[in-house]
């Protein structure tokens, strides 16, 4: 594991911007693969393959419920000092947030589920709650990125859906990782581990779904 750290930062390392450009470029993808801006985007993209009547009142409550709601309440934490930044660094602080948005997560299935939503946002949702469920119960003994694991999902999906055309897609899921690091958000190995369970997740639910 220390070689392949050691190898990756070498590689890193090698980005020819300057330490503040770095910094910025660090901040600009980590926000852009924020786990909420992930969920939203699966969610348009899976109505855009379903290309069916109701998906855009299914993507509006999708988007209140799992990423609009679950946002607020976060901004709301924050706002009273109960966590210190949106992306909740500290491990202790994550537990209940977590649990709110797996919550949401939830009832958006549960609501789209009996109200006969497109089998792949279905899908989609499914994939969310098993990473959710996963991220809740490592959070209680250790950190893990969820950026890692979103963008890996994420990644995994477009594959899935639109072919090997969209491989060069799976380059965001180093830069993400690298990202995570380079703003000491997550170690090497937390956003390795992200990355694996995004990746797991998504395929295995994709394949016992028949998507892939």
């Amino acid at each position: 594991m220390a070689t392949i750290k050691s190898y990756y930062a070498r590689i890193t390392d090698t980005i020819d911007l300057p330490d503040g450009w770095r910094d910025r470029s660090a901040r600009i993808i980590s926000i852009l693969s924020s786990p909420p801006l992930i969920a939203l985007a699966s969610i348009i993209i899976a109505a855009q393959a379903v290309d069916n009547e109701p998906v855009l009142y299914w993507t509006i409550i999708y988007i209140a419920l799992f990423t609009l709601t679950p946002t607020l309440y976060v901004l709301y934490l924050v706002r009273r000092g109960l966590i210190t930044d949106f992306h909740m660094k500290i491990r202790e602080q994550r537990t209940w947030p977590f649990l709110v948005i797996l919550l949401c997560s939830s009832l958006i299935f549960l609501a789209m589920y009996f109200g006969g939503a497109p089998r792949l946002m279905l899908i989609i949702s499914a994939v969310a709650i098993a990473q959710l469920m996963f991220i809740l119960l490592i959070t209680l003994r250790w950190k893990i990125s969820g950026h890692c694991s979103a963008v890996s999902g994420l990644a995994v999906l477009l594959v899935a859906l639109f072919g090997q055309s969209l491989l060069p897609i799976t380059l965001l899921v180093p830069a993400t990782a690298w990202s995570r690091i380079r703003l000491d958000r997550h170690t090497f190995a937390q956003s390795v581990a992200g990355i694996f369970l995004g990746i797991v997740t998504a395929t295995s639910i994709l394949y016992l779904t028949n998507v892939i």
